[in-house]
């Protein structure tokens, strides 16, 4: 298994492949935070963003943040949506998927992962062994570190033979 191989890439949340997670009874959905859901170093939630996850929760899905940021960062934004979240992650380590499986209290196959990077969202739930969904990053403006992962995410699409 590739752990950086995700088994979907769409363009945002809106874009998410809501039907076949269903069809795959996948109802629970974790998300990262930083240029996932919001712009990295940023609270601002679209109001579009907001509706779409309450639209999302009304179908059925069970949705959480799962963010390797402090709880401070992650809460004002999980409150805005009305879920739970999981903060301080450390992802790719399972230490945070293993307290999202908690909170869902569902088993892994009923649980997808969304987020903007291979290196830490899609290597832990792929290490997880949960249904792996990469977005594209909302914002160019980055912690230098992921500035840094993104050299090597694309070695990685260009080895997996993914145009991005």
């Amino acid at each position: 298994m590739n752990i950086f191989r995700p088994d979907y890439l769409v363009d945002d949340i809106f874009s998410l492949p809501l039907t076949a997670l269903k069809e795959k009874n996948i109802t629970n959905i974790l998300f990262d935070v930083d240029n996932t859901i919001v712009p990295y170093n940023s609270h601002d939630l679209s109001e579009e963003a907001i509706r779409w996850f309450h639209e999302t929760t009304a179908k059925g899905f069970h949705l959480c943040l799962l963010s390797n940021n402090s709880a401070q960062r992650v809460a004002p934004v999980a409150a805005r949506l009305g879920i739970d979240f999981v903060a301080r992650a450390k992802k790719p380590l399972q230490n945070g998927a293993k307290r999202a499986m908690e909170l869902f209290g569902a088993p892994k196959e009923q649980i997808a992962l969304v987020g903007d990077q291979l290196l830490t969202d899609t290597a832990c739930g792929n290490i997880a062994g949960f249904t792996t969904i990469v977005v594209k990053p909302l914002n160019p403006d980055e912690l230098w570190i992921t500035k840094w992962h993104r050299n090597y995410e694309k070695i990685l699409y260009r080895l997996m033979g993914i145009k991005r």
